[in-house]
């Protein structure tokens, strides 16, 4: 009888020590899943505000808690741009904007930013760029399932995927013709083109875009035109944030 339980004993020991090393590479696996989780909720770097408070500076560009960012992974018209659609100039640069605002103006959930990829964001000056979501929705794949931004190359495979969606569909601005917001910025025009840019600086230092409430007070005595954000950033001028 003894012998038995001795025999028993050894069994039940050897399923025990099967079994766990079944276990560890279960439970590291799990640990690994885990890990591959968003942690934005976690990100102490997280922004979280109501819509309404986010200022938009153009198409792809916002002011959040007091800071200036690009939304990561998109590219939109550059504010003063114009597109043709049918034959008709339209102000696709402004249309972006207004689009990136409503979203924010309109959300129903408070939006929440966090940093973005640096190195795909493809920003040569390493200004900040942040990812931002309403709910579960990705507002930059909004912007291109929507036809009113551009991919960045190798940010993301699914806004890649989105943009060809859009393309297909000729959505926004893929439905007529459009120089690319790069080109735009290096001086490239339409024929048709007859806008002219929107962006100030007021001699301090700072400047302010179009879509600034301060900006028809400001245009008045602006010594500089500009046509972009990274145009001002290029010229160390920082973004004129409201008063506290």
């Amino acid at each position: 009888m003894t012998r038995l339980l001795q025999i028993i004993e050894a069994h039940v020991k050897r399923i025990f020590r099967y079994l766990a090393l079944i276990a560890i590479p279960i439970v590291f696996a799990l640990g690994l899943q885990g890990h591959n989780k968003p942690v934005h909720a976690a990100d102490p770097e997280t922004l979280e505000v109501k819509g309404r408070d986010i200022q938009v500076i153009d198409g792809d560009t916002i002011l959040i808690a007091g800071k200036v960012a690009d939304i990561a992974g998109i590219d939109a018209p550059e504010l003063g741009q114009q597109c043709l659609r049918n034959g008709d100039v339209w102000d696709c640069g402004m249309s972006s904007a207004m689009q990136l605002r409503k979203y924010f103006a309109m959300a129903p959930f408070d939006v929440r930013c966090w940093p973005g990829n640096q190195e795909r964001a493809g920003k040569n000056d390493n200004f900040p760029v942040v990812e931002c979501g309403i709910g579960d929705r990705d507002v930059a794949a909004a912007m291109i399932r929507d036809g009113e931004a551009l991919p960045i190359e190798g940010y993301s495979h699914r806004y890649d995927g989105l943009s060809r969606e859009a393309s297909n569909a000729k959505i926004g601005i893929h439905g007529g013709n459009m120089v690319p917001p790069a080109d735009w910025r290096a001086g490239e025009r339409l024929e048709e083109e007859t806008g002219k840019c929107l962006f100030i600086a007021d001699g301090n230092g700072n400047y302010l875009s179009s879509m600034d409430p301060r900006y028809a007070e400001i245009v008045q005595t602006a010594n500089t035109t500009l046509c972009s954000d990274e145009e001002a950033r290029a010229m160390a001028l920082n973004y004129s944030t409201p008063a506290p």
